[in-house]
Formats: structure tokens, C-alpha cells, sequence
């Protein structure tokens, strides 16, 4: 029996016919049959892109090369060697429709230049399709007017879920400031930022970033933002107007108008439900409403509107009130909460106050 040389490689089962008898193993350390080297995609490699072309080295032994006319390529036991490039030094074939996910095997047979047959198995095994990597929309909630201090800038990015999300700041064409980003529910991230008197900004861009394995995509909201310290906060009653606990009969002094310390215009709602807690002048009657709405397409379509609550309550001796506010029915992330309010005492009745809160 004439001997049998093999060079090594990576794992393989190599076949060798000679003389109509067939030798077939595994070999440790892996081997490949001695004149078929550097394949490609690697023997038993993970996560192969399906686009991945198939090719590998003709080496020779001894001075001995192969029949080129010989060699037959055969992949998932479909024939592709008229499709294939064969060449004296290597072939390589390129798929002209993607690999099939999971394990693919490829076959080499051929002969060498003094007639002997070869025959060399490799598989690999092929990433499952992934989702394209996708940003369907960028938005923020200063499209419309500048922000001051105290206010919360939102940025949201609607895209594919579970990728790893980044927004940027590009502030006056000169700085970029990057935001912590949360999926709040699948495809849904947000990112937040606390104005303060140190944020001016006059022109400024959201960027947003997706990456999941090898794919990245960016986005841009087509609104510039403004933050400016002379901008107001927003829907929010002045925290000028004494936001803090009277001490003894100084709650006489505080305004009617309910002033909200639980919650301020533009806070994120994480739980099923929340309490809403706030100061007016002692003993007045406060009515506080609140609706829910959940809307899409830019606010055409509105999926959901409803009352959770529509109540008065009567403040403590402090002027101190507290209401629980129950889930809708339906609770979902993006839920848009309107609140508002309005206080009487006596003949009085106190300008009425009104913001909003989101739900994650």
C-alpha cells in the first residue's frame, strides 16, 4: 500500500481514493488532504456571513500538482464547478444567492497530476440571517421652542431593537456631547438631559447611533434643538413661587395657584401608575385631572385617549396635597400624560396649571 501524506490544518475529514480502495478519517491534529490548503471560510468556523465566497490553496507534494481539469467543487452537494474559478495555484466560488444558515459542507474531489484521486470534506457553519439594522425616526421635544433651566431635553430614536444605542449633541458646530441612552421598550430609546444655565446652545443637531454585531447606522432629527438660559422650562409653575414646606401659619403666604413638586414638564413615568404631590394654600379644594393619550404617525392617529382621573381633593393645613394616579387600561411606552389643575378657596380661584409626563 503506497503511503498516504497529509499536512495539517484545522478540522477536517479527509478522504483519499486509491486504486478503487476508499480511506476515510479524522485526524488529531486535524488534518487536510496533503495538497489543499488555507481554505476559506475556515474549517468549522462560527458565524460565517452567507455572502462569504469559498476558495482554498493547491499545493504541491514532491513536485507533484493537480489536474485542474480533474477537480470538482460540490457545495451542500450541489455541483458549482462551472461557476467556480479553477487555476493550477487555487479555486475559490462565490455564491450567487447567500449560504444557507447553520452547517455547510464543502467537497473537493479531483486527481493529481499522476491520476491519483483526492477527495477533501470541510464544513462551516453560517450566521443566522440578521435584521437590518435600522433607524426609523430621531425626534426631540425642543422641535418647536428653545428649553431654559429646569427643563428636560428628550431625544428619541425608534429603530431595531436590542442594539447598542448612542445619541450625540452637536452643539454650535463645534462640540459634540454624548447622552446615556435606555431602550425603554423594544425599538424605543431615549436619552435625557437636565438643562441648566450652562447649557446655551443655539444650533444644535441629535445624532443618533445603532450598532449590533457588524452593522451601524445613523440618523439625524431634522429639527435643530436651542437651549438657552433666557428660555423658560416650560408648563411648569415658577419654583420662585416657594416650593418648600411652610413652617408653622406661613402657609397663609404661599400662592393658590397648585405648584407640583412630585413631577416637572417632560418627566419619564417607569412604574404602572404614579403619585402626584404638590402645595397651594391650606384647606383649598384642588381639582386635578388627568388624561392619557397615546399617539402615532406624528400625532394623526390616536391609539388611545382616556380619563384616569378627574377629582378634587382638599389640601392639608400646610397646603400640602397628594393624589394617586392609576395605569390606563393599556399600558404602553410612549404614553403621553396631560396633567392639570386648579385650585378654589373661598370666592378664589387660582389660575389653572398644566404639563405633561411620559411613559417609558
Amino acid at each position: 500500500m503506497k503511503k498516504i501524506f497529509l499536512t495539517p490544518s484545522l478540522n477536517a475529514i479527509a478522504l483519499v481514493v486509491i486504486s478503487g480502495a476508499v480511506f476515510s478519517g479524522v485526524f488529531s491534529p486535524p488534518l487536510l488532504a496533503q495538497q489543499v490548503t488555507n481554505v476559506s471560510p475556515a474549517l468549522n468556523s462560527d458565524d460565517v456571513a452567507a455572502d462569504s465566497s469559498i476558495s482554498g490553496v493547491f499545493k504541491k507534494k514532491n513536485g507533484v500538482g493537480v489536474n485542474v481539469n480533474s477537480v470538482r467543487i460540490y457545495v451542500n452537494d450541489q455541483d458549482v464547478t462551472n461557476q467556480s474559478t479553477i487555476n493550477p495555484d487555487f479555486f475559490s466560488y462565490r455564491p450567487n444567492r447567500p449560504l444557507s444558515p447553520g452547517t455547510n459542507r464543502v467537497k473537493l474531489e479531483y486527481q493529481d497530476e499522476k491520476g491519483k484521486d483526492r477527495t477533501v470534506i470541510w464544513t462551516f457553519d453560517v450566521q443566522q440571517p440578521q435584521a437590518k439594522v435600522e433607524i426609523t425616526s430621531v425626534t426631540h421635544n425642543a422641535e418647536s421652542k428653545a428649553l431654559g433651566p429646569g427643563s428636560t431635553f428628550l431625544a428619541t430614536i425608534k429603530g431595531t431593537p436590542n442594539a447598542n444605542a448612542r445619541v450625540l449633541m452637536l452643539e454650535n458646530g463645534k462640540t459634540v456631547r454624548q447622552l446615556p441612552v435606555q431602550e425603554v421598550s423594544p425599538g424605543i430609546y431615549v436619552a435625557t438631559l437636565n438643562v441648566t444655565a450652562k447649557d446655551n446652545i443655539s444650533e444644535g443637531v441629535v445624532v443618533a447611533r445603532l450598532q449590533r454585531q457588524n452593522q451601524t447606522t445613523f440618523g439625524a432629527a431634522s429639527q435643530p434643538f436651542v437651549l438657552s438660559k433666557q428660555a423658560s422650562a416650560g408648563d411648569v409653575p415658577s419654583q420662585s413661587e416657594d416650593s418648600s414646606p411652610p413652617a408653622n401659619n406661613q402657609g397663609n403666604n404661599r400662592p393658590l395657584r397648585p405648584l407640583f413638586t412630585s413631577h416637572q414638564n417632560g418627566d419619564r413615568i417607569n412604574t404602572r401608575g404614579f403619585t402626584l404631590t404638590g402645595q397651594t394654600q391650606p384647606n383649598a379644594q384642588v381639582t386635578v385631572k388627568v388624561t392619557a393619550n397615546l399617539s402615532i404617525l406624528g400625532g394623526f392617529v390616536n391609539l388611545a385617549n382616556s380619563t384616569l382621573i378627574d377629582q378634587s381633593i382638599t389640601a392639608d393645613n400646610q397646603g400640602n396635597f397628594q393624589i394617586q394616579v392609576p395605569p390606563p387600561s393599556n399600558l404602553v411606552s410612549g404614553t403621553q400624560y396631560t396633567i392639570q389643575a386648579i385650585a378654589r378657596k373661598g370666592n378664589d380661584t387660582s389660575q389653572s396649571v398644566q404639563f405633561g409626563l411620559v411613559q417609558e
